[in-house]
């Protein structure tokens, strides 16, 4: 029983110190998403959105729901990946891939956003270009490696590759 107690305790330490680095990536994202969101809420724009900035908003939309669709379809199958699986079958490997995945994913949460903004900036009205900063903001959040979450997602993948990470 020590023994099992020892060991989720080396587990949870480990994983808290893998994962700082990107939680403090993922923080900081979900920062620069609310500055992003209160410059597009104070500009204001003089003169109504031209037909071309119609046009990109109308792609930027169909380039974001692809996003998180392809974000959300992904994770999963990709974190649990038999490729993750080599010979240096340890803990600490896997969480420093999972950390590549978890900035390549909050990324894309993070270009969301940046749709949203250009957008807003080229003259579309806030009251249209909200739901991109909205998703980007829920999709970062869905990404972020809280410790309770990266352990759930070691216990999953040590169920799916049949033998333990420690």
């Amino acid at each position: 029983m020590l023994a099992e107690f020892e060991k989720q305790k080396v587990q949870n330490d480990l994983i808290r110190r893998e994962s700082r680095l990107t939680l403090l990536i993922s923080l900081s994202l979900l920062a620069s998403i609310v500055v992003y969101t209160m410059v597009a809420l104070l500009v204001r724009g003089g003169a109504p959105a031209s037909k071309a900035v119609r046009d990109a908003w109308s792609v930027l939309n169909i380039v974001s729901i692809l996003l998180i669709i392809g974000v959300l379809a992904v994770r999963k199958t990709i974190y649990f990946s038999p490729r993750l699986v080599r010979d240096d079958f340890s803990l600490t490997a896997l969480l420093r891939r999972w950390r590549s995945i978890d900035i390549v994913l909050l990324s894309f949460a993070e270009l969301i956003a940046i749709f949203g903004l250009v957008i807003t900036l080229l003259g579309m009205p806030f009251a249209r270009t909200f739901h991109f900063f909205v998703s980007a903001f829920l999709l970062a959040l869905i990404n972020t490696p809280i410790t309770w979450k990266v352990k759930d997602k070691v216990r999953t993948f040590e169920k799916y590759a049949g033998r333990s990470v420690l």
